[in-house]
């Protein structure tokens, strides 16, 4: 969106550029449904950190709706490059702009669904009385951009029907109104209550149902084909088959989530052990990508271990209680007497 803002106003001065027309119209609307993907990944940080309560697979909410993101954005980019191009028909022009009105139309629905399992979660987790202070504001966070997503959409929607000679299309505070100054705020909003700050790194760390305490477990993991999440991104077939009560990882004891992270991190090292074969190394010859490549170790960096939280204060009568806090974050902490 910078560099498509940039290109506006460079086009100002060149009017006559083509290319330098189709390139900001482009970008400028390719940059919105980046934002739409960034809410996808935070609801699915957000269904990892607490599983139990989450309506689907939180990697479906990912591999879903940003597939159906990924045809969006290529609807947006060919329609906005034939519409801008003026040296063409109108008819081709006219294709254009209809690809664009599918493409918007697309999105909103999609992120009216999205809004729905977003609040169904909330309600859910609001029901269970296990909502902590993070989790509201993240959640309060992805609301507020959904909703400056969604006005943006609409708007964009009207300007499209209403076509180039439409008073939303010729004159430009519309534009400067519902499109740059709330995409701006948007920014705004996310940089400044940042969902990073709020979620544990790894989606391996989840919430214990006493909604205080943070244990790390073997993930939540969708070993299906990725075309078979996309067709049944809620997983049907295995809700029926009872696959999913068979990965509830919640419910083990720090005993079993011990014995499976040992388990992982002894199958990791195997892994990390085996020899390069010929193919990879030629393919990858700075070992970047691989169990035990750059990403890999990088990765590992950024994840910290989170621990089980057990402490106990003595009270007057030397009775001993409860002494796990939260944080200003909503994490557990250790407070000793």
């Amino acid at each position: 969106m910078c560099a498509g803002f940039v290109m506006r106003e460079v086009g100002a001065y060149n009017y006559d550029d083509l290319g330098i027309l189709i390139a900001s119209v482009v970008l400028i609307m390719s940059g919105p449904p980046v934002y739409a993907a960034i809410n996808y990944m935070i609801l699915s940080r957000v269904l990892f950190y607490m599983p139990y309560i989450s309506p689907m697979h939180p990697g479906r909410v990912i591999t879903t709706f940003l597939a159906i993101d990924g045809i969006v954005e290529i609807l947006i980019g060919q329609g906005a490059s034939r519409m801008a191009n003026s040296s063409e028909s109108d008819a081709f022009r006219e294709v254009g702009a209809n690809l664009v009105k599918s493409a918007l139309i697309i999105q909103a629905v999609m992120f009216l669904l999205f809004i729905w399992l977003a609040a169904h979660f909330h309600r859910k987790a609001a029901k269970e009385g296990i909502l902590p202070r993070n989790i509201r504001t993240v959640l309060i966070v992805l609301y507020t951009s959904s909703a400056i997503v969604t006005i943006r959409c609409i708007y964009r929607i009207v300007e499209f029907f209403e076509g180039w000679t439409g008073t939303l299309y010729t004159n430009e505070p519309y534009f400067w109104v519902f499109d740059a100054a709330l995409m701006f705020v948007n920014t705004l909003i996310l940089n400044i209550w940042h969902p990073g700050r709020r979620l544990p790194p790894s989606n391996k760390t989840y919430l214990a149902k006493d909604g205080v305490t943070e244990l790390r477990g073997p993930g939540w993991k969708d070993k299906r084909n990725f075309l078979v999440t996309l067709i049944d991104p809620f997983d049907l077939v295995g809700l029926f088959q009872g696959v999913d009560k068979k990965t509830a990882f919640w419910n083990m004891s720090p005993e079993e989530l011990d014995a499976l992270e040992q388990e992982s991190r002894q199958k990791k090292i195997e892994r990390a052990n085996r020899p390069r074969q010929a193919w990879q190394k030629i393919i990858d010859p700075l070992h970047v990508f691989g169990h035990s490549g750059g990403l890999a170790r990088w990765f590992k960096k950024m994840e910290r271990p989170h621990q089980r939280v057990s402490a106990t204060r003595v009270t007057e009568g030397g009775a001993t209680e409860d002494a796990t806090k939260q944080n200003g974050n909503g994490h557990a902490k250790q407070e000793t007497v």
